[in-house]
């Protein structure tokens, strides 16, 4: 992503609730041609398999999983076993999220708006964060340019010498950094997102030969809840 070309995130601390989950390793992507031209276009849809890092304070875990994404903020997260099964499902769009657990039948939904100040889940808020941006635009250059999100807060976004966004930060110091920029379909797309809150969090996300702009079935984006029992977001308690 420049993050306007990608149009795609996760949040920093449900991630780190999914892949504590999980304890398979993460591995790097296959290699691309790196990007060749200035940031154009956008990512309208993105699929990829993806391998999830995380460190909270002394504790570092990880996991895979895979990502499917539809501008401008409808997300499916598909949490992997080592054999391959699914774990959970996480589907979000806008404020609405659902965590589906297929092996309990049982289906957790809700806003983030809903929940509690200590529940992990409402870190998803910051995705939110992260896909607020400015389009990029021809001629950006290297340096830093102030934006000031929908929310009204002000934000630092950072640009390389080829207008390629590699980081942004808010007002309260979380940061998102944006690596190993690959030409894919026509968009520079980084194969690397790291996200560091305050508290020191970090979450690492490798893009595994992602699928960029590509024909995407309402299907994959939508939670399929047909004989599921359905229970309040704010009772998640994990796996």
């Amino acid at each position: 992503m420049s993050l306007a070309k990608i149009r795609i995130a996760a949040n920093l601390v449900l991630l780190a609730v999914v892949a504590i989950t999980i304890s398979a390793c993460a591995t790097a992507p296959k290699p691309a041609p790196p990007p060749s031209f200035r940031p154009v276009g956008s990512v309208e849809t993105l699929q990829s398999q993806v391998s999830l890092s995380v460190r909270s304070g002394d504790r570092k875990l990880g996991g895979r999983g895979y990502l499917v994404f539809k501008r401008p903020d409808r997300f499916h997260l598909a949490v992997l076993s080592p054999f391959g099964f699914t774990l959970m499902d996480v589907f979000v769009s806008d404020d609405l999220i659902t965590c589906l657990i297929p092996s309990k039948q049982t289906a957790y939904q809700g806003r983030v708006s809903e929940l509690p100040d200590r529940n992990a889940l409402r870190g998803w808020g910051m995705m939110r964060w992260v896909v607020d941006t400015p389009p990029a635009t021809e001629g950006t250059g290297a340096g830093e340019r102030e934006y000031v999100g929908s929310d009204g807060k002000r934000d630092i976004l950072s640009y390389d010498g080829r207008g390629l966004l590699t980081a942004k930060t808010n007002e309260t110091g979380d940061r998102v950094t944006y690596l190993d920029y690959r030409d894919r379909n026509g968009v520079s797309f980084p194969g690397t997102i790291e996200m560091n809150n305050v508290r020191g969090d970090t979450v690492r996300i490798v893009f595994d030969d992602p699928e960029i702009n590509q024909p995407l079935e309402e299907a994959a984006l939508s939670p399929s809840l047909d004989g599921i029992e359905v229970l309040p977001l704010a009772a998640f308690r994990g796996l």
